[in-house]
């Protein structure tokens, strides 16, 4: 093994250098310059081994291609690449599912909204007696002079239908106004105002 690694690093006699005077290497000195000679020889030396190699390996010639047999290729590709909705049936047919998954999403979780929510107080009534104290509307219940009541909405376009989860009893409270709504209560009539906070 020992040798193999000695003969990795011998150098093996080559005839590259023939034409140089091979006792100027062997036995160096300081002044030796190369004459114009052996300079001439060595750079014509190292032409014919270019010319040799050239022509062992010729290049091919390339004919110079047509105008129009590169916009072709060039039209080839950029049809390719250009991006159409009948290459990618997948793609447009997710895409449209998704918008209408989130339209009928959006339509599941619309809540027409309601016009009772917040405060009223009551501002007259029809008979003798004194207007009630204040009415507050919130999403599932009804305060109502301290009394919190779990209640129901059927709204329509001209009155919002409270209905009280108790006793399933039913109150329509009629839309007079931007801002009033009326309470018909056996015979009793009351509007009430809503109070902005």
């Amino acid at each position: 093994m020992f040798s193999k690694l000695i003969n990795l690093f011998k150098v093996k006699e080559d005839d590259t250098l023939n034409f140089i005077n091979q006792e100027a290497f062997q036995k160096p000195s300081k002044n030796h310059r190369f004459t114009q000679e052996e300079e001439d020889a060595f750079f014509e030396h190292l032409e014919k081994e270019d010319l040799a190699i050239q022509e062992e390996s010729p290049s091919p010639k390339t004919t110079p291609t047509s105008r129009e047999s590169t916009l072709k290729k060039m039209y080839a590709c950029m049809k390719e690449r250009d991006w159409n909705p009948k290459h990618h049936p997948k793609i447009l047919i997710a895409l449209s599912g998704s918008v209408l998954l989130a339209a009928f999403i959006a339509f599941m979780l619309h809540e027409t909204p309601n016009p009772l929510l917040g405060k009223w107080q009551p501002i007259k009534k029809t008979n003798i007696f004194a207007p009630t104290g204040e009415i507050e509307f919130r999403k599932d219940q009804l305060l109502a002079n301290g009394v919190t009541t779990p209640i129901e909405y059927t709204i329509e376009s001209q009155y919002v239908e409270v209905v009280d989860l108790n006793t399933k009893m039913r109150i329509p409270f009629y839309i007079t106004g931007d801002k009033t709504i009326e309470l018909n209560l056996l015979g009793v009539k009351t509007t009430y105002k809503k109070i902005d906070k």
